[in-house]
């Protein structure tokens, strides 16, 4: 990343972009925290963790490639979906104990648990920065955000113009 707010680029919305194999998790998060602030992008990375069991931080990341213009191949695509093998499994299995636990949590003991798992969603970010600046950069091209929502159902492509939306 060369530091600068980012610029305008064909979406209208300013955000850090990337360098091609030279991105930083924190950039990845800031851009996430913003982008995932809107309902609709919001909504529809919940239905594509619950519903199709999709992982919002690599939609995340491919839509901050994709906003930047730039690309993954399928294969590679693969490659990061394997680099969270066991990243996913503990956050799913996180998640679905703070899910089981909320009725019996006060607010602040359920914000923690909240809080602890954003920690585990950074971390798993930083996985995925280190990963995906070791892989080939496309420009141009298809789009792996929408890849990926085929790979995980044809029905999940929907969510597409929903993650992929600028406000």
């Amino acid at each position: 990343m060369d530091g600068t707010p980012g610029g305008t680029g064909n979406h209208g919305s300013s955000f850090p972009k990337p360098m091609i194999q030279q991105a930083t998790a924190e950039a990845l998060w800031q851009f996430s925290l913003s982008h995932y602030s809107h309902h609709d992008v919001k909504h529809a990375c919940l239905k594509l963790q619950d519903d199709y069991q999709g992982n919002v931080n690599l939609a995340l990341l491919l839509v901050w490639l994709e906003l930047s213009e730039f690309s993954l191949s399928d294969s590679d695509l693969y490659k990061l979906k394997s680099a969270l093998s066991d990243s996913e499994t503990l956050l799913r299995r996180y998640r679905q104990v703070r899910r089981d636990l909320k009725a019996e949590l006060s607010h602040s003991g359920y914000q923690k648990l909240l809080n602890f798992e954003l920690m585990l969603e950074k971390k798993q970010q930083q996985d995925l920065i280190a990963a995906v600046n070791h892989l080939p950069w496309l420009t141009g091209g298809h789009s792996a955000v929408k890849s990926y929502c085929l790979q995980l159902s044809a029905s999940a492509v929907h969510l597409y113009p929903l993650l992929t939306r600028i406000s």
